[in-house]
């Protein structure tokens, strides 16, 4: 009798010890929950915003780059609106709009000589221009830093701030003996952005560009 009692004791003292092991269990994996709630990760917000510009023309280059009539052998005429902005500065700019977030480069080509309908001709050497970045009166820009066009884009204008211009004046030569006629080509200008980190201007040539201006006309009548 005595030893069916204690086999029942250890048997009730296994189940207990049983018992008590599952509560221990279980209060363990409530704790680790309790944990997994607390615990934090963390992770990358990133965004790459892309450069973007736009520039446009003053009214008076917009309405065409204009010679008027002049007689042959004439040198260094001036264009219509070479010197009738304010304080005789030139009206002729190109402006990087407000709204863009990077300075520009400006270029400028033409796409050919100044032709008549009868294919006389003036030479592309004969047409030259100058610009001035931000600012114009009655020197600048200036003669004496006059350029030829040509059929290629070049720089006209750099490192031009949002919100400022770049100012053109433009010149013909017409050599003796030319043939009177109405005499045209086609002036294109383009926006490229500057890499403003390194300042390396970037090629006129080789970039995709955001902006090309309607094309321009020189126009004009030679008188016999």
């Amino acid at each position: 009798m005595i030893k069916e009692e204690k086999l029942l004791f250890i048997f009730i003292a296994l189940f207990l010890f049983s018992i008590v092991m599952l509560l221990v269990q279980n209060i363990k994996i409530s704790e680790t929950k309790i944990i997994g709630y607390a615990t934090e990760q963390t992770t990358v917000s990133n965004v790459t915003i892309s450069k973007a510009f736009s520039i446009d023309m003053s009214a008076n280059l917009s309405e065409g780059i204009l010679f008027g009539s002049i007689s042959p052998d004439s040198t260094n005429e001036n264009a219509t609106h070479n010197y009738d902005g304010a304080s005789s500065g030139s009206s002729m700019y190109i402006n990087v709009s407000a709204d863009s977030n990077t300075a520009v480069d400006f270029c400028i080509k033409s796409n050919d000589d100044l032709k008549t309908s009868a294919e006389d001709i003036i030479g592309i050497g004969n047409e030259t221009y100058a610009n001035n970045v931000t600012t114009t009166d009655a020197t600048s820009p200036a003669l004496a830093d006059e350029t030829s066009l040509t059929t290629a884009y070049v720089k006209a204008g750099t490192n031009i701030t949002i919100g400022n211009q770049s100012y053109f004046r433009f010149w013909l030569d017409v050599p003796a003996g030319q043939a009177s006629g109405d005499y045209n080509n086609t002036i294109y200008f383009k926006g490229i952005e500057i890499d403003a980190s390194s300042f390396v201007k970037k090629g006129c040539v080789d970039l995709l560009y955001l902006f090309k201006s309607k094309p321009r006309i020189f126009f004009l009548a030679i008188n016999l």
